[in-house]
Parts: C-alpha cells; structure tokens; sequence
C-alpha cells in the first residue's frame, strides 16, 4: 500500500542512477560495431586521451588574449555583415572554399578506397564537367600543395557549416564509402563514449554524484546502481567490481553528505558468470578472493555465508539488487535463483535493464541461445525459436520482459528447476516432479523494469491500433494482458499465445500489463525520460482507471548515461513541470519509497 504522508515532506528519489568511472568500463566497446581490427583503434583509451587533449585548448577561452581575439573577430564579422560589397565577396569567397575542399576530400577518397560510385552515373558525369569548367576558368587551382589543400579542408570542415553539411550530403548520395559510416545505433555508441570521455576527468565516483546530486533540492535521495562489466567479452577493466562497490559505500557512509540531508541507496550489481568463474575456480569459500555469492540454506530458507553479497546486503545495508542482462546472460540462470529466493523472502528489490541499448555483448552467439530455456514456438512442441544472430539485436531476448514470468509464475520457476536438474534446487524450491507444484516459488519477488522497455516501445504501443494484445490495456485496465491461459479441456499452458506476445508485443502493454497483475513489478522511466513525446503517454498511464499501476512507475534518469540528452536539472525540472503536482510527487517520491521499503 502507498505510504500515507504528506507529500510535501517527502524527499525526491532519482530511482536510477550510474557514478561508475571509466575505470569501470571495458575499453573495445566498438566491437560488433566495427571490424576486427578496427575496434581496436576505438579503444577507450585513445578516445578518452582524444577528449582530454581537446579539452586542454578549453582554458584558452579564458584568456585575455583570446578574449581580445574574440572581440577582433566579431567587429571584423559585423564590418562584413554591414556592408553590401563585403557580404557578397565574402559569399563568394566561401563558396569557392567549399568547392575546392569538395574536390579535394572526392578524389582523396576515391584514391584511398577505390570507390567507384560515381562513375559512368549522371552526377559523377555533372561533377566532373563542373571541374572541368572550373579549371577552364582558372577557379580551380590544380597545382597547389599539399599542405595548402589539407587546410583549405579543414577550414571548411571547421569552420563553415553550410558547407561541410552539403559536402556530407552529396558524399552520402554518391559515394559507396559513405554509406558505411556509422548509423543510428553506431552514433549513440559513440555518444556513450564521448560521454565516458566527458567523465573521465573525475576519477572518484563520489566526484561524479556530487555533480549530480548539487542538481536536486536537499534531501533528495538517489539508487546508485554499479556496472559489472567483465564479462561481456570487450575487454578488461581497469578497476575490479569488488573497488567499485568499496567506494559506493564509502559514499553511503560519507559525513558530508550525511550532514547535507542527502539519501543514497546503493545497490550490488550481480553477473551469474561471476559466481561461476568462483565456483569453477574453487574461490568460493574466500573473502578475499571477491566471492560474490554463498548460501547455506534449511528448509529453503537461504542464509547469505561470507561473500561480498554478504558484506554489502546484511552488513553495509545496501539496499538492492542491479542486473543487466544485455551484457550476456537470462535474468534466471541457475546460479540467480537461490539469491532471488533470498530477496523475495526478504523484500529486497531487484533493479533489471529492459532496453535496447548500446551496453550489450560482445561475444558471438552460444549455442544454447538458439532457443528459449522455457517458452515453446508457435504451433510446435520446439522451444521458442531465438533467431537475431547480431549482438545488438540478440540483446532484446536477454532483457525481453517476458523472462520474468519464469521467475515470478510458478509453472515456469518449475519448469527451470526440472531444467536445472540441481539437488540443491530442487530442495530449495520444494520440487516434487513436473506436474506438482513448488513448495516454495517467487510470486513475491520485487523487480523493476529499468526504462520501461524503451521510448520506441511506447511508440509502438500507440501506432498499434488494430492488434488484439496490445489493446488489452485499455479493455481490461487494471489487468491488461492475461499471460497465462490453457488448452482447451486441460492444464496445459497455451504456449502458443505466450510466442505470441513474445515476438508480436510492444514491451510497454507487456510491462504495463505485469505492474497490473503482479503485486511486486516495478519500472523506471530513467533514460525514455529525455524524450518529451514519451508525456502524454505517461500522463495517461498514471491515470486511476488502471487500477495498481500508477502506483508502479518510477521517476529516474539514468545519470549520467542521459547527459548527452539532457542535463540532470533539465530532465528533473521537465518532469516536474509537464506532471502535475500529484503525479509528479507519486513517481518520484511515494513510488520509490515503497520500492525501497523505507519507514523513515
């Protein structure tokens, strides 16, 4: 139940939130991206050393003799503005930079890759009869240097803007080359590095949350949610993930922000391949060796043994659980269900990524993610068919929503422990056989659905106008999509319809539709926040008419993955002014407090 307080009292709470340093992050992010070896020269590193050296030039503005140089250029540029004879020389003088550095960049990149794009069609024929009458004009100088022609480029690349984006757009419409340069996706992964570059100036991650922190009225409180990295096969960090969580506590416990009212609620970042490589190793009754997880369980009840889990959860009172499975693995791998039998005995939430992003694995395909562990295919007795085989599309069956009912729904849980075929399992769950039901399940566990399955799942909700599932919410609110139906005259699960929703479905009625069914699911609006046309949507989800589930959603930003967006005062202001005040208060401070379980 939401707790009754005034409103007005209550702190605000940023429910995700990132203050890991670059230290933190594998450095060949580029890779399925970019070719082998290529992604090598996308190190992380070379981009972050990139970013500083540019940076240095920065003090330079402060100067007095750029300052007097700043003001040189403005009288000169306003002498030109002014007078009629000069606008148009200057006009002219710029349009033939832009020629010349067109001419120059053309013929150096047909030299260099050989792309014959442009020959024998009408624009290559039109480019060179232009060049041709240039010369015959002595308007194209043939013979200059070297060295005058590279500047010549990079003044116009740098300086006039007009002119390097018609020269991008003409080199995109005639050029092989061209077409090769990063799209969408690959734009955003270098916005992610320019961020981490942005970053890496501070190499402590209490220096990052101050910076964020200072954006927030006092005593606002934040989730710092952790990145376990290692295993998603694009590098090594340079910090170890024990270093990271050291440090957040040393934020937690900090006088300083103790004194300045501020709330901090880390969470343990867990990687089921990190308690593997423990027990692979033989580590796992070693503290210091950064044992994750150990148990000892009595009538399935679990009792954390000396572990960093330990250490943290019990002994440090971090406040939750942070998984990503994007980075390689499913949200109930059977090295997760003993914890997760812990948390849900212990209302310990669990903060999961349910996005597609650009932080995903970097590793080829396994085998075994040919097929679904639980779910079955359309009309079949197979095993749902997974069939994306490039990483950043494989990504989405790792963080689909849906994986979550084989934890919370005890038909499913059963099916993973006859899977598993684990004693300890077995014994921790009650199992019987495959037609009995567990004695002890997860229908309580408490998850939230980080980003809310993406702003272009929203999107997508609302363009879908004629299918049935994705009408559901607005038939039954309250409800919304019934997962679980059976066959005709018997007990069997229609899997049928289950592929359905799996392949068909937007994840917004998804998710929506398990914060209205389940007691325990959760999700953040972090990262879609940035995005304004996401509002009206949420407005409208918020409504009461959807019974439970404005009592579900959380207000996040993703710090600072969102800054290359927005500012964190930017999202927090726009939020707090396109919500109304009873809206924006549920989402940011009752919702979060309720996730938390906090009495104070």
């Amino acid at each position: 139940m939401p707790i009754k307080q005034p409103i007005e009292k209550l702190p605000i709470i940023n429910a995700h939130s990132h203050v890991f340093t670059s230290k933190h992050v594998p450095p060949l992010l580029a890779k399925k991206f970019m070719p082998f070896p290529l992604y090598y020269l996308a190190h992380l590193d070379m981009i972050i050393g990139i970013y500083k050296f540019f940076r240095s030039f920065k003090n330079l503005y402060y100067q007095n003799w750029h300052r007097s140089l700043r003001r040189f250029l403005y009288y000169l540029s306003a002498a030109v503005t002014r007078n009629p004879v000069l606008k148009v020389l200057h006009w002219l003088f710029s349009v033939w930079l832009v020629l010349l550095a067109f001419y120059y960049l053309y013929d150096w990149i047909i030299r260099l890759t050989g792309d014959t794009g442009t020959k024998g069609t009408s624009i290559g024929v039109a480019i060179e009869a232009l060049r041709v009458v240039l010369v015959k004009y002595s308007i194209f100088p043939v013979n200059l240097p070297i060295l005058t022609r590279i500047v010549i480029v990079l003044f116009v690349l740098l300086f006039i803007k007009s002119g390097r984006n018609l020269i991008f757009f003409v080199f995109k419409k005639v050029l092989k080359f061209f077409k090769l340069i990063p799209g969408k996706e690959s734009t955003k992964l270098i916005d992610r590095y320019l961020l981490i570059a942005k970053f890496a100036v501070y190499k402590k991650q209490t220096n990052i949350f101050s910076k964020m922190k200072d954006q927030y009225p006092k005593g606002s409180g934040f989730i710092l949610l952790p990145m376990d990295m290692k295993y998603m096969k694009a590098g090594n960090c340079k910090e170890s993930y024990q270093s990271q969580l050291m440090e957040l506590e040393k934020i937690k416990t900090s006088d300083t922000y103790k004194r300045q009212g501020v709330k901090i609620h880390p969470f343990v970042f867990i990687d089921p391949r990190r308690i593997r490589d423990d027990m692979k190793n033989g580590k796992t009754n070693s503290f210091s060796k950064s044992d994750l997880f150990n148990y000892s369980y009595v009538d399935g009840q679990i009792n954390l043994e000396k572990s960093l889990v330990k250490t943290f959860i019990e002994e440090h009172k971090f406040s939750g659980f942070k998984i990503y499975p994007a980075i390689g693995y499913y949200p109930f791998e059977k090295e997760l269900l003993p914890l997760w039998k812990y948390a849900a005995d212990n209302e310990i939430p669990i903060m999961s990524h349910c996005i597609k992003g650009t932080i995903f694995y970097r590793g080829n395909k396994k085998r075994e993610w040919d097929e679904h562990w639980v779910f079955k295919d359309e009309d079949t007795d197979a095993q749902l068919l997974l069939p994306q085989v490039k990483n950043i599309e494989f990504q989405i069956n790792f963080t689909h929503p849906m994986n979550f009912l084989c934890l919370i729904e005890e038909p499913f849980l059963r099916v993973l422990i006859e899977k598993y075929n684990d004693i300890d399992l077995k014994k921790i769950f009650g199992y019987t056989d495959s037609k009995t039901p567990l004695k002890h399940n997860l229908r309580n566990l408490k998850i939230c659905l980080a980003h809310y399955g993406g702003e272009d799942q929203w999107k997508k909700y609302l363009e879908k106008d004629s299918y049935g599932y994705s009408q559901q919410i607005i038939k039954q609110p309250g409800f919304g999509i019934d997962f679980i139906k059976f066959l005709p005259a018997t007990k069997d699960i229609d899997y049928n319809r289950l592929a359905q929703m799996w392949k068909y479905v937007d994840w917004y009625s998804i998710i929506s539709s398990m914060m209205m069914r389940y007691p325990n699911v959760y999700a953040d609006i972090s990262y879609i926040l940035h995005d304004a046309e996401i509002f009206p949507l949420l407005k409208e989800t918020l409504k009461s008419r959807y019974g439970q589930l404005k009592h579900r959603v959380l207000f996040g930003t993703d710090f600072y993955v969102v800054r290359n967006h927005n500012s964190e005062k930017d999202l927090f202001v726009s939020s707090d002014a396109l919500l109304s005040d009873e809206e924006f208060h549920l989402i940011a401070k009752e919702n979060p407090r309720n996730f938390l379980k906090l009495t104070t």
